[in-house]
């Protein structure tokens, strides 16, 4: 039986300023390698049409991954909360937002390109799919139910949190529905 937790026992893990600077970096290189890719196609492959090509899907993909990292910089909010009703995930541009421990099923992690991930099976994954605010938020949880079995998941990566604590308070703080 799970010990009882004060109403006040709140958990809030910020968002790591320094992780998110180097994926600021890292997307801002690639902008940068897109943007030189357009502007000298004939320098890397005779076929100009993909290199250019390539070279816009660069820009585009990282630069709204750019947009956003620099949003999240200015955000105050936790990236994380863990509390006795449940998860609120602020860490990521897909992020679900509350998960009600009710709604929780189990954890699952994956590894996906050597990045661990913890996968939130939940009650109702239409549900989670259908409140995502975008077309694009919604393709990619759907997705992730697909391939994955749940449209939530969590990471640490914009957190200060190491993967393996983050983990292991949320399996701590569930409470045995």
């Amino acid at each position: 039986m799970m010990p009882a937790h004060n109403p006040l026992d709140i958990v809030e893990i910020p968002l790591s300023k320094t992780k998110m600077a180097l994926m600021l970096a890292g997307s801002a290189l690639f902008v940068a390698a897109g943007i030189w890719f357009l502007s000298n196609p004939d320098r890397f492959h005779a076929n100009h049409v993909l290199i250019m090509a390539v070279g816009i899907a660069a820009i585009v993909f990282f630069g709204v991954i750019t947009l956003y990292i620099v949003s999240k910089l200015f955000d105050t909010r936790p990236g994380f909360i863990v509390d006795n009703d449940g998860i609120t995930d602020n860490s990521s541009m897909f992020a679900v937002g509350f998960v009600p421990w009710e709604d929780v099923l189990e954890f699952n992690v994956i590894s996906v390109a050597n990045q661990r991930i913890i996968m939130v099976l939940v009650k109702d994954p239409d549900g989670y799919i259908r409140r995502q605010p975008n077309a694009l938020a919604r393709r990619t949880a759907s997705m992730n139910y697909k391939s994955y079995g749940s449209p939530v998941s969590v990471t640490a990566n914009a957190l200060k949190i190491k993967f393996d604590d983050l983990y292991q308070l949320i399996n701590k703080r569930r409470p045995n529905l």
